[in-house]
């Protein structure tokens, strides 16, 4: 194997393993753990493209801050979405008992 294409193949082997990880975890009952558990693996998977595909370590200044808006701008974006759902008050709509007159089977109005 080439020195260049062998972390682009462990990373692509360490994907796989992630993905057989977050899919088999999906079929465990473990409550709020399975969230969990997805949520690092989806932060695992996207450090690694970060940092290998993207090549952000060794990358241009502007490449790196270009990536760090972008984190910036999702995690705005969270925040907001956040507060707005923490701060709302429930309303339910009002409720209505059913009516309970017989369906007229073949009758056209």
């Amino acid at each position: 194997m080439e020195r260049g294409t062998r972390p682009i193949v462990l990373t692509w082997l360490a994907l796989l393993a992630l993905l057989a990880l977050s899919a088999g975890t999906a079929w465990i009952p473990l409550g709020w753990i399975n969230t969990a558990i997805g949520l690092a693996v989806a932060t695992v998977k996207a450090l690694l493209v970060a940092v290998v595909f993207m090549r952000l370590r060794a990358g241009h200044p502007l490449l790196r801050m270009t990536a760090l808006a972008g984190l910036l701008t999702m995690a705005l974006l969270f925040l907001l979405s956040g507060a707005d759902y923490a701060t709302r008050t429930e309303a339910p709509a009002p409720w209505q008992q059913p009516s309970t007159v017989a369906p007229r089977l073949g009758a056209h109005e």
